[in-house]
């Protein structure tokens, strides 16, 4: 499941919008909610650690928007179709976005620092 997907191209992921909603999240309070995700300035065998930790958000995320969308499916049943919308939206930033997000910079890790996970 963590694994790279052949389609999990960095042109995939521009095309889904996630290098803006990084831009937006980095640049925003949101930052300062969770230090745990900079790896700048951290020891390299901390990029071991990082990697887990974005599983781990991964699942996370993955859980949490599981339960929206059983609720959106049942707005959409029973014609509550602004309250569909409204939490697809708010589904996709808070669960979709961040995940894919996450895949993204693990791919991005894995890739630039080959040779220190190796080593670790």
């Amino acid at each position: 499941f963590y694994e790279k997907k052949k389609y999990e191209t960095e042109k995939y992921f521009k095309s889904l919008g996630v290098h803006i909603f990084r831009l937006i999240l980095i640049n925003s309070f949101f930052r300062h909610l969770n230090n745990r995700v900079y790896i700048k300035g951290r020891p390299k065998e901390y990029l071991l650690t990082f990697i887990e930790e974005t599983k781990q958000s991964e699942t996370s995320h993955i859980i949490s928007g599981i339960f929206p969308l059983s609720i959106q499916i049942l707005y959409l049943k029973y014609g509550y179709l602004e309250h569909f919308i409204w939490l697809t939206i708010f589904n996709v930033l808070l669960n979709l976005y961040p995940f894919l997000l996450q895949r993204m910079n693990r791919f991005k890790l894995k890739k630039k620092y080959t040779q220190i996970l190796k080593g670790i």
